[in-house]
């Protein structure tokens, strides 16, 4: 896969949570929500991101120093 800030070739491998939660949860908003304002803005579609305990696949930019992550959302 190719990293979408520099385009190089990035090394696949995994992420995994260290520290012991139950459930932790991320929001995304994508940046068309975000610019939404007045009432329009206060009902943005948001899409919930689970980080659990186990593996998600991911993949790391040596160039960026990012690293990109596969998880899959709840909506």
């Amino acid at each position: 896969m190719r990293c979408i800030d520099c385009g190089r070739e990035m090394e696949r491998g995994t992420v995994e949570a260290l520290a012991p939660s139950v459930e932790t949860w991320n929001i995304f908003t994508s940046d068309l929500e975000k610019a939404k304002t007045g009432l329009q803005g206060f009902f943005r579609y948001t899409v919930a991101v689970p980080m659990q305990m186990e593996e998600q696949a991911a993949w790391h930019c040596p160039e960026c120093k990012k690293v990109l992550m596969w998880v899959r959302s709840r909506e």
